[in-house]
């Protein structure tokens, strides 16, 4: 920087020493900060590791056991692993069927990027979903329609691939630059997605898939029907993707039953690298080197959570791929009021509102940018235009969704069944009132219960979190987002973010800040990511401009150590082993869920008319081959409001056979322990709680017939069944 000086009539110019003084400072400032955040993302990633280091024993436990297996079982059976690949392929055809009508529906340019690739095949995805609506409602749910459905659905999707071409195969060139950063996202990446994929094809074991993720479509598939459980009110929510593996189930039966098993996971997992694609081409869009883009996508795909969704199917990361299509949408609308954009959004949040209800607080926080777009062009020409085209986007979404809602309105009288129940009363006659605020009280559990702790939220969720364990969130996210924010704000601080990374970052920051004043679950918390993680890329491409050093090292050192954390969760659940065939289906259940070998007794021992009653067992229908029955959520429900009003054992009996059920299978352990048991009221005295427990031991004891027990679960016939 120079400066000018006169003297008398002559114009003299010196350096200026306080300008160049000052451009010191920040140079000196800007790279001390840069490897600040660097250390710091080293040593979060370090105490990451250390405070989940039972899981890193166990995974290395495992693994130490793990080559005797395979020698013991060999390496690969090929019948399991040819149903394996099986079902790979069917899900492959699924995804580019989805391309197929995404095509049709869009209509894009002939030559296409990643994101454009990403949003026709989230978009046709939806359609497909309201298609397998309609089919069952009109009770269409058939292996033949499934495989002629499959058939239009890849017919169009091959003609669609030869009329476009590719203008970009980012994600294939991930191995070929030396660049060690790219190279080391690139494989966080293949890691994260051939782990979660393997997985994927496991026989199911989370809690939610064998609740109704899977156990739904398996019903609706035995029925041919999209039918409603009055016992498992989640057959009355959205199930836009649950459609997508039931369609999956029902071609890959053509094979077999484990093959139709396997397409689920798989076909539900395909939303997985379809969400990375996603935040791949909106880095890309926004002008983003492939470095940058790659940590982006590294971000989100090593959270470990990511991979438990992913690999379980689950449905969060669906949601999380259209919000973030919704996103990118109305941010482009922001910097350029076309009205395609706004397409984009209406069918984006409409399929989001077809995954589950919990895609309301996206919605409102898309429709708040729109809404403040037109609140700061009002200068411009027909404001009022916008203003409708805005609405018109919104309502458009709810009406695309509308199908699902209308179905849940019909059955049950309430389109939110079953929440806000004391304020839309519904009617079904598994759930009521009370239930419902029982629910909304339980979902307080997840996360710390004081206060003063809530406040630590952004510290505590990214390093303790733990899968299994609601007050440590159920999950677990890694160290990575919250370095990624400290460079977001420090970008923010220095004029360095542009707008739509501004707007990505304020729309993750009030998602976020609503999941952690509400249920502190941590899978709720997906959405929020992918803009997030596109934010803290684009932050700190724009700090390393400026001189910054260490931020690809800041932030890929906490997203490995995640992965190093999800890597140990596929070590020490060992999904591959079944899915290779080295460890046969039903072992690999026997060893994931300690209760089912009693599910192995009533599925191949029990008579074809018995009816089970589940307490306390995790609510598994999936794994059942017998009628049942079981309280949703409150599993022992029915039992405490029976022995409310029960004097007798032969009372209780008296209501069980009244009900259809002829055995019990119960978690006694908890049940009638006084300490944790649901049954003791710490109201009533203490002799009669323990009279209260005495009436349920003989309840399940006394007279009946015991099948099978141990110190934990116990399987028995009741009396007169």
């Amino acid at each position: 920087m120079l400066a000018k000086v006169t003297v008398g009539a002559t114009t003299a110019v010196r350096p200026d020493a306080n300008g160049w003084l000052r451009r010191l400072f920040r140079a000196v400032k800007t790279t001390g900060v840069g490897t600040v955040v660097a250390a710091g993302g080293i040593v979060l990633g370090m105490v990451f590791l250390g405070l989940h280091h039972a899981d890193l024993t166990r995974a290395l436990t495992v693994s130490a056991g793990l080559a005797n297996f395979i020698t013991q079982h060999g390496l690969v059976r090929l019948p399991e692993f040819a149903a394996s690949c099986a079902a790979a392929v069917v899900a492959a055809l699924i995804v580019l069927a989805w391309y197929g009508i995404g095509d049709l529906v869009l209509r894009g340019p002939q030559r296409v990027d990643v994101l454009a690739a990403a949003r026709t095949v989230a978009s046709g995805a939806g359609v497909w979903s309201l298609v397998w609506f309609g089919l069952g409602v009109a009770g269409l749910y058939t292996t033949r329609t499934a495989v002629g459905a499959l058939a239009v659905g890849v017919s169009l999707g091959v003609f669609a691939l030869a009329r476009r071409r590719p203008t970009s195969l980012g994600p294939a060139l991930l191995l070929r630059s030396p660049d060690a950063p790219r190279a080391l996202a690139g494989v966080v990446i293949l890691l994260a997605v051939t782990t979660a994929f393997t997985a994927a094809l496991a026989p199911p074991t989370a809690k939610d898939s064998l609740i109704y993720h899977m156990a739904l479509p398996k019903s609706f598939a035995a029925a041919g029907a999209l039918v409603a459980d009055p016992n498992n009110i989640t057959s009355y929510f959205p199930l836009g993707v649950e459609m997508h593996g039931l369609s999956a189930m029902l071609v890959g039966r053509v094979v077999s039953t484990r093959v139709g098993e396997a397409a689920f996971g798989a076909a539900v997992f395909m939303f997985f690298p379809l969400l990375l694609a996603v935040v791949y081409g909106w880095a890309c869009r926004l002008g983003l080197d492939r470095s940058w883009s790659l940590l982006a996508v590294a971000l989100v795909a090593s959270v470990p959570t990511v991979y438990d969704v992913a690999a379980n199917a689950y449905v969060d990361v669906a949601l999380a791929v259209y919000v973030a299509l919704a996103l990118e949408a109305a941010t482009q609308w922001w910097l350029v009021p076309d009205s395609r954009h706004l397409v984009h959004v209406a069918l984006a949040l409409g399929c989001a509102l077809a995954v589950k209800l919990l895609a309301l607080l996206p919605v409102l926080v898309v429709a708040l940018i729109l809404l403040a777009r037109v609140l700061v062009s009002r200068h411009e020409t027909a404001p009022g235009r916008s203003v409708a085209y805005a609405a018109a986007a919104i309502a458009a979404a709810v009406v695309l969704a509308a199908p699902w809602y209308a179905r849940t309105w019909a059955d049950t009288g309430s389109p939110l069944f079953p929440f806000l129940m004391d304020v839309w009363p519904a009617h079904v006659d598994g759930w009521d009132s009370r239930r419902s605020l029982l629910w909304q009280t339980s979902m307080a559990q997840y996360g710390a219960a004081d206060p003063l702790l809530r406040l630590l939220t952004p510290i505590l969720v990214s390093l303790t979190g733990v899968r299994e364990i609601p007050q440590l969130y159920e999950g677990a996210l890694g160290p990575a987002f919250l370095v990624g924010t400290a460079v977001v704000i420090w970008a923010w601080r220095s004029g360095r973010l542009r707008t739509e990374l501004s707007i990505a970052a304020a729309a993750s920051v009030a998602m976020l800040f609503c999941w952690a004043i509400s249920s502190q679950l941590l899978r709720y918390m997906l959405p929020a990511l992918a803009p997030l993680a596109l934010a803290s890329a684009g932050a700190a491409a724009a700090l390393s401009q400026m001189g910054a050093r260490g931020l690809m090292l800041g932030l890929m050192a906490p997203a490995t150590a995640s992965l190093v954390l999800t890597l140990s969760w596929f070590i020490g659940d060992a999904p591959m082993l079944p899915v290779v065939g080295t460890e046969a289906r039903t072992e690999y259940l026997a060893r994931r869920l300690d209760y089912y070998p009693y599910y192995r007794v009533v599925n191949e021992t029990l008579p074809a008319d018995a009816r089970v009653w589940l307490v306390d067992m995790r609510r598994d229908t999936y794994h059942l081959e017998r009628r049942h029955f079981s309280d949703y959520f409150f599993e022992d429900y029915t039992l405490r409001r029976w022995v409310d009003q029960a004097d007798t054992v032969e009372q209780l009996w008296a209501r069980a056979r009244a009900a259809g059920i002829s055995h019990v299978l119960v978690r006694h352990d908890v049940l009638l322990d006084y300490e944790r048991s649901v049954l003791v009221d710490d109201a009533r005295p203490r002799e009669e709680n323990l009279a209260r427990l005495a009436l349920v031991r003989s309840f399940l004891t006394q007279g009946t017939t015991v099948i099978r027990a141990d110190n934990k679960f116990l399987l028995a016939k009741l009396p007169g069944a």
